[in-house]
């Protein structure tokens, strides 16, 4: 983004911002606000909270997650949405930051925020890919393994949540539209608008009819994550402590976050042609752990690769653009058309003839 927030101002502003928020705390300090890499949906902010309350004096990590301004990836991120899905993740076997507060409207820093605490842990590194660089990819098999189960299991529990509890009311899909056709239909807008600032995806808008074509019917219906990842993990001694971006959660057959997890991978290893981690565990023991832990078979599966390779190209068209545009990359890459993503949809478009 071309908009700079890291400066004293916005730190003073967001500190009588959580003061007003919290009132029990005294002597509000916010302070070494930076704007943070990567993400390119929402903006995001590091810096550190001191305060007190009752007595004891605390500092702690926090995280400023805010609304784009401007160009972004598509035109529907709300950061509302996050928040509200993280608030009725609280207190559930999914663990998620502790949420300091959300502004939805505009002031006090010139888009709507929400505060979190910062979990310490370490993040999968995407760039570079985790399975050429990093500390996963330095660990030894065993652990690596271990990392990705404990993912797994995190996936699970989202699955396990009880969707129908009040605070999941807003994910419901409009009356009469299955949570499927809801979620093609928003996907299906997403594509258009990157085709208007782009140019045509005839791969994507092929893709598109088989899955219009080929929707499972009598699903069952869980809470989707929506972007289930190893880089959406925060890992501490091996164990997932902090479920991370929770922008696309959704209602969704239980199988649809298992295939974005396999397919988000297959995408980082061979959509660019780069061997996986050895440690990492197969397509079908992973398979087979989920289905254990969850209870659920994974029937619709290969559709929902489909589905997710689908998705996730539309995402990776839209960020080509960006990085093009902006003289990031050179727009002979064709970052648009050439990505992990889209590679791993041709694998599928073959494999299914469409």
């Amino acid at each position: 983004s071309s908009h700079s927030f890291p400066t004293r101002r916005s730190s003073d502003l967001l500190a009588d911002w959580l003061g007003l928020r919290h009132p029990d705390a005294r002597e509000v300090v916010v302070s070494g606000l930076v704007q943070a890499s990567g993400g390119y949906s929402n903006i995001t902010l590091l810096g550190e909270l001191s305060w007190q309350r009752a007595g004891v004096q605390e500092r702690c990590g926090i995280v400023v997650r805010m609304q784009p301004l401007g160009d972004a990836v598509f035109p529907d991120c709300d950061v509302r949405r996050q928040y509200r899905t993280m608030q009725a993740l609280a207190g559930s076997a999914v663990p998620v930051p502790a949420l300091l507060g959300l502004q939805e409207t505009a002031p006090p820093i010139g888009a709507p925020f929400f505060v979190m605490r910062q979990v310490d842990g370490r993040v999968p590194n995407e760039n570079p890919l985790y399975h050429q660089h990093g500390w996963l990819h330095d660990l030894d098999p065993e652990a690596q393994r271990a990392h990705w189960f404990s993912g797994i299991d995190t996936v699970v529990n989202v699955s396990r949540v009880d969707c129908h509890a009040p605070g999941f009311d807003f994910l419901r899909p409009p009356p009469g539209v299955t949570p499927l056709g809801h979620l093609l239909a928003v996907s299906s807008r997403h594509l258009a608008w990157a085709e208007r600032l782009g140019r045509p995806y005839p791969a994507l808008r092929a893709a598109e009819r088989w899955l219009l074509a080929h929707q499972p019917a009598g699903e069952p219906v869980a809470l989707s994550w929506g972007d289930a990842k190893l880089g959406n993990c925060v890992f501490c001694d091996g164990l997932v402590v902090a479920a991370l971006d929770w922008e696309t959660a959704a209602l969704s057959n239980p199988v649809d976050d298992l295939a974005w997890w396999l397919v988000h991978d297959e995408s980082l290893s061979a959509g660019y042609g780069v061997p996986r981690l050895a440690g990492l565990p197969t397509w079908e023991e992973t398979v087979a752990h989920w289905e254990r832990a969850s209870g659920h078979p994974a029937r619709d599966l290969a559709y929902y690769e489909v589905f997710a390779a689908w998705r996730f190209a539309i995402v990776m068209a839209r960020i080509g653009t960006l990085f093009m545009q902006r003289g990031w990359v050179s727009p002979a890459s064709a970052m648009d058309l050439n990505n992990g993503a889209a590679a791993v949809l041709a694998t599928r478009a073959a494999r299914h003839g469409f």
